[in-house]
């Protein structure tokens, strides 16, 4: 009997080693899931330094109750900023209720602390922080206006530190840097973050 020499077919491999359209179409898909996360991680990195109004902002939802529109007046910006740039530590219960203040925030901020060398901007980086400073500044400013129990209550703060810095509870080195001119500054907050 003779042989027939039959043709075994074979599957043909696509010319230039590419890849079927479908897995083309998948790769291409997660590439550009991973360039958006990129870009949100990006963004995120952008409000390492923020507007100093919306600390102020927020601190007077918390402190006096106003809503969020009339905090953003008072700081002279408008709702939209505001909530852009609180992000998610503004928030309401659902569409149409109020605007609230989360109770802490992880903002950071740059502000002004009292070292022994006097007044220094230094990053402060959550509200806790911030209301530790505020508190401070009052104490301190009792003790420059002479008033009673000043001294007991700066220390209330003493071994206690804001952006890495110690408050200055000892009234000698108050005393010098009062002398010396070092306490006439007014604002904690200092102009650092992106304006309208």
């Amino acid at each position: 009997m003779k042989r027939t020499n039959r043709k075994r077919r074979t599957k043909r491999k696509p010319r230039g080693g590419k890849r079927p359209r479908a897995n083309r179409a998948v790769k291409k898909s997660r590439k550009h899931r991973r360039v958006r996360r990129k870009k949100l991680r990006g963004a995120s990195s952008r409000k390492a330094i923020t507007d100093p109004r919306v600390a102020r902002a927020l601190g007077l939802m918390r402190r006096e109750g106003v809503s969020a529109s009339a905090a953003a007046r008072r700081e002279k910006m408008k709702l939209k900023t505001l909530r852009q740039r609180a992000g998610r530590y503004l928030y309401r219960s659902g569409p149409g209720k109020p605007w609230k203040a989360r109770s802490e925030d992880q903002l950071s901020f740059s502000m002004t602390v009292l070292t022994s060398g006097g007044p220094t901007e230094v990053m402060v980086r959550n509200s806790r922080e911030r209301k530790l400073l505020h508190r401070y500044e009052f104490a301190l400013r009792m003790f420059r206006a002479g008033e009673d129990g000043a001294e007991a209550a700066l220390k209330e703060f003493e071994g206690k530190r804001v952006g890495g810095h110690k408050l200055i509870t000892d009234i000698k080195i108050l005393i010098e840097l009062e002398e010396a001119g070092r306490l006439d500054y007014e604002a904690f907050y200092t102009s650092v973050g992106a304006r309208e």
